[in-house]
């Protein structure tokens, strides 16, 4: 590149929704990428009208649930000409009020190639329909995602991650953990907004395709059974 020449990043990306460490996931990948730039991050609907008001943006990312409680976002979308791409499990969960609207969904485990390549053919002004079939995901090496999602859990929300991973059911949890039932479901709560599942399969399947973070739950909870175990003799 010649010297002094300015990069202009002409795909303008917001990106909105309730799960905060998806969120940086995505920002993180996409930032990386020399024509994208992440340009707002919203939490709630009228942050996200504020967005589409004032910055002149090629696509919004936005989480199923909030286009499910507002649907009279697609409107101001469909005027400003951003293309929808939505993060849903799978296209079939989505209404068919809301799917003919949008130009491509994603799932909280997509692969960062197949992220890229959405975003990209959808700030295009194209409709990416192959990303609105559900489609077999494969892990790769490259688990930005993955990685920032473990970098924001804490040592005992990896244990459960883990134990999760393992099929392991919150009664069983607690044993492992030395605590009560309550607290392990707070814990997988708190786990389905930061990885933005909603189920403990799809928390499993996420884990799973994140070699990264499915490595962390693994370290972290490989003691805790023989920990049960120390405490039922004791006992």
């Amino acid at each position: 590149m010649p010297l002094g020449r300015r990069i202009i990043k002409d795909k303008r990306i917001i990106l909105a929704g309730p799960q905060t460490t998806f969120r940086a996931g995505v920002a993180r990948v996409l930032s990386l990428e020399h024509d994208m730039q992440i340009v707002a991050q919203c939490e709630e609907h009228t942050e996200i009208r504020v967005a589409i008001e004032t910055l002149k943006s090629s696509a919004l990312i936005v989480s199923l649930t909030i286009l499910c409680d507002h649907p009279d976002l697609l409107h101001p979308l469909k005027q400003a000409a951003i293309g929808v791409i939505v993060v849903a499990p799978t296209p079939e969960q989505i209404p068919s009020e809301i799917a003919k609207h949008l130009h491509g969904t994603i799932s909280p485990d997509i692969l960062v190639d197949d992220l890229v390549h959405s975003v990209r053919h959808v700030s295009r002004g194209h409709r990416d329909s192959q990303s609105l079939v559900h489609r077999a995901i494969a892990p790769v090496k490259s688990d930005l995602i993955g990685r920032c999602v473990r970098n924001r859990l804490t040592r005992r929300e990896l244990q459960v991650v883990g134990l999760i991973a393992k099929a392991y059911k919150n009664k069983e949890i607690a044993d492992c953990l030395g605590t009560k039932e309550q607290v392990v479901k707070n814990y997988v709560s708190n786990l389905f907004a930061k990885c933005g599942v909603s189920d403990r399969l799809a928390l499993a399947l996420f884990t799973r395709n994140h070699p990264i973070l499915a490595k962390a739950g693994e370290s972290a909870s490989a003691l805790l059974p023989l920990r049960s175990a120390r405490l039922l003799v004791a006992g």
